[in-house]
């Protein structure tokens, strides 16, 4: 083992993640410099993370019960890190192409530094609501176990209609926002059954790194 690399059981991952994402949401409700956005069904930030945190935990270890989740360790380096932050960059290249040619409303993201706090602290609910509940729902279906390893492709597409109906706009707009987010969602899920919730909810982070807070605050001096 090297100095920089570490070893987590999943569990212990999804902890950290999941502390992480509430410290996030517990800044942006004390120093938020704007009106923050509720997140889904209207709760604000902080109890809709709190909530996430609890359930992902009983949803993670019943799809590990169930085969659909993995139960070895996973490592984490400078490399592994690295890797999916170069994945993020590259799933962004196609929104960010998309709004330059087309264009999405000015207040899409957040400004800086709230940014730095909502979108950590969104992240956890969002695999938790399209994601890790989608897939337990789905596996309960199956009585054998471990459950089939394409269960994961149905629920790919559970974000992406989710956003498709707030989305105002040309209905090509719709369909390239639909394969977008499919693409990301893909990604992660296909991570997710191979190495775990950090490395899937990490993609997402990357990903709204450089969506979200980079290109977010860029796109308002280049666009606007």
């Amino acid at each position: 083992m090297t100095r920089f690399q570490t070893t987590l059981g999943q569990r212990s991952a999804y902890a950290i993640a999941s502390i992480a994402a509430i410290v996030c949401a517990i800044c942006l409700e004390l120093f938020a410099s704007v009106e923050t956005r509720p997140v889904i069904g209207g709760f604000p930030l902080f109890p809709a993370t709190i909530f996430a945190a609890g359930v992902g935990l009983l949803l993670i270890t019943f799809l590990e019960k169930r085969g659909a989740s993995p139960q070895h360790p996973i490592r984490v380096s400078p490399k592994s890190a690295a890797k999916i932050l170069l994945l993020g960059g590259i799933l962004a290249l196609p929104p960010i192409m998309i709004d330059v040619a087309v264009g999405f409303p000015e207040n899409l993201n957040l400004p800086l530094p709230d940014a730095l706090f909502f979108y950590p602290g969104i992240a956890l609910v969002a695999e938790v609501v399209f994601h890790l509940l989608p897939l337990a729902l789905l596996s309960m279906f199956f009585l054998r176990t471990p459950t089939p390893p394409w269960l994961i492709w149905p629920v790919v597409v559970v974000e992406p209609i989710f956003q498709l109906s707030f989305l105002s706009g040309p209905s090509f707009l719709g369909l390239l926002v639909l394969a977008n987010v499919s693409l990301v969602s893909a990604a992660q899920l296909w991570l997710f059954q191979r190495h775990g919730f950090l490395v899937m909810i990490g993609l997402r982070l990357a990903f709204y790194f450089f969506w979200h807070i980079a290109w977010g605050q860029l796109r308002l001096v280049l666009l606007f």
